[in-house]
């Protein structure tokens, strides 16, 4: 079967070059990674990854909440900037987190830069959310029509509401240590999620990077806890994955 890793940072590995990351993921059938940029300090990168592997990558460029403070004033131009040149791009990786950053603010107003952006541009838009339910209360409405919260692991009432309001749902390599995992799976509807590696980080083996070519083995996990065949599932996933990330829909 046919997989895309929906969220990875290729730009952040250290312990294996690019063209081999992509070659063993492509022996198991990941075919196209979601790209994603977290601050003006490696947007260029991901630029260039796009550029190396263009029918292997898909580029997202967004400011991180770990990385606002090091962001210089100028970031919405150049972010602007990157979604003109870049008409396939995504919006992401951006969002709120109340775990390494408690402050609700300027967080939440760089996020609304961030969704602004996708919504002008009519772009998807990548979510990081840690322990920031309560904050996208009066976010809802700004959010553009493609959406996602990546990596998820919070609790089935958030996961409800960003069904409730049209969100999709995407599960990496952290799924496994939820308590709640089986919950969180079954309640997602398939035709909101998503699949993805986060590599290098959420590794299922400690002091380790992330392998994308591992996704077979994360699907095989989320469909033993589905109602669906493995092969119903995986289809599934992969008509998800281009949809959600076909720029201009």
């Amino acid at each position: 079967m046919k997989f895309i890793d929906t969220h990875i940072h290729l730009q952040d590995y250290k312990t294996r070059y690019t063209t081999d990351i992509l070659a063993a993921a492509a022996a198991a059938g990941v075919e196209k990674f979601v790209c994603c940029g977290t601050s003006p300090a490696d947007w260029d990168n991901v630029a260039e990854l796009y550029r190396r592997f263009p029918e292997k990558i898909i580029p997202a460029f967004g400011l991180h909440p770990w990385h606002i403070n090091r962001a210089e004033d100028d970031w919405p131009e150049k972010l602007e900037n990157l979604l003109q040149a870049y008409p396939q791009a995504l919006v992401g990786e951006c969002g709120l987190d109340r775990h390494k950053n408690p402050d609700e603010e300027p967080q939440t107003e760089i996020f609304r830069r961030q969704t602004a952006l996708a919504v002008k541009y009519n772009r998807p838009l990548i979510i990081h959310a840690v322990k920031s339910q309560m904050f996208f209360e009066h976010l809802w409405p700004e959010l553009p029509p493609r959406f996602v919260f990546h990596s998820f692991a919070g609790s089935v009432d958030f996961l409800r509401q960003i069904i409730r309001k049209g969100g999709y749902v995407s599960f990496s390599f952290s799924i496994r240590r939820q308590k709640t995992a089986d919950e969180l799976i079954k309640e997602v509807p398939l035709p909101r999620l998503l699949l993805e590696s986060d590599g290098p980080y959420q590794s299922p083996e400690p002091e380790s990077e992330t392998r994308p070519e591992d996704l077979p083995g994360l699907a095989a996990f989320i469909a033993a806890r589905r109602p669906e065949t493995e092969t119903e599932l995986l289809k599934k996933l992969y008509q998800n994955s281009e949809e959600f990330i076909h720029v201009g829909k």
